[in-house]
């Protein structure tokens, strides 16, 4: 009976947080399938993730032993375990996924579409991590780490699929977005781990729950911006009607659009929605 509440315990919030965040993609859903390989794909890097890990101990592991270092308390080494070892390996393996499966699909037409399969990426890999760390019995841990771990996963992937969402409709700029997404994911979730990791004071354990807390603050401001910026949060309903039949028109296809159009429509109207933004600003400023 145990084992079966923990597995509930270390399972069930993270697909709470999957649905939550495709409820939050209002505008234009994405399909399951995909989705579900992201989350799969999530899993599936936990285990590259703890290849990675031990190959980054196994090059600290002599310095911290030859010179007799506490790695809980020596801040470089400290350091390195938050932001090197744990942060950076897992960020930059959700970033990979994120990148090599999702990013080009045509399904991917709208910058929510970033933290929405980022965000799954991160729940196949929060979910793992807790059977592993919790199963068979130790419910209370699973609970713990319900309310820290698992959402912090949540938060890092918002952060990073927020600027991938970016870089797929600013191409000029599409190497700034992610380097940007990337080291903001690191950084909190590297200074989340440090305050868990060191060992001064049992009272800045405390200090990781507030970085989550700003976490969770920022990422529904990433959320509701790219719900506004949604190309299919219609400038208005003409303007997409005109910009569809324009693009259906020149391919003479009156029933379908092609892939390329897809994709190529909702960069303009992400675009335009962009320029109103702008002229409403300047708006403002000369009132």
């Amino acid at each position: 009976m145990i084992s079966i509440l923990t597995l509930l315990a270390s399972v069930v919030p993270g697909l709470l947080i999957c649905y939550f965040i495709y409820k939050q993609d209002k505008h234009e859903k994405e399909p399951i399938p995909l989705l579900a390989i992201c989350f799969g794909l999530g899993i599936a890097i936990f285990y590259a993730a703890r290849i990675g890990e031990g190959f980054m101990d196994d090059l600290i592991t002599p310095f911290v032993e030859e010179n007799e270092l506490d790695p809980n308390t020596h801040f470089g080494v400290l350091f390195y375990s938050a932001f090197i070892r744990t942060a950076l390996v897992e960020e930059l393996l959700k970033l990979t996924i994120l990148l090599a499966i999702p990013f080009n699909h045509k399904q991917f037409n709208e910058p929510m579409d970033g933290i929405v399969y980022s965000v799954m990426i991160g729940m196949g890999f929060a979910i793992v991590e807790n059977i592993v760390y919790c199963m068979p019995d130790d419910i209370i841990l699973a609970i713990v780490r319900d309310l820290t771990a698992v959402p912090s996963h949540a938060v890092f992937g918002v952060i990073l699929g927020y600027y991938v969402g970016l870089a797929k409709f600013d191409r000029a700029s599409l190497f700034k977005h992610i380097l940007i997404g990337l080291l903001l994911a690191v950084a909190v979730h590297g200074l989340y781990d440090f305050f868990l990791f060191q060992r001064y004071d049992d009272w800045l354990m405390i200090l990781a729950t507030f970085v989550l807390l700003g976490g969770v603050f920022f990422s529904r401001k990433f959320i509701h911006r790219h719900q506004e910026d949604s190309p299919f949060n219609h400038i208005n309903s003409d303007a997409t009607t005109i910009a569809s039949e324009e693009l259906i028109e020149s391919e003479n296809q009156p029933n379908e659009m092609k892939i390329e159009d897809n994709e190529i429509l909702s960069a303009v109207l992400f675009e335009m929605k962009g320029k109103q933004n702008l002229e409403k600003n300047k708006e403002g400023e000369e009132e």
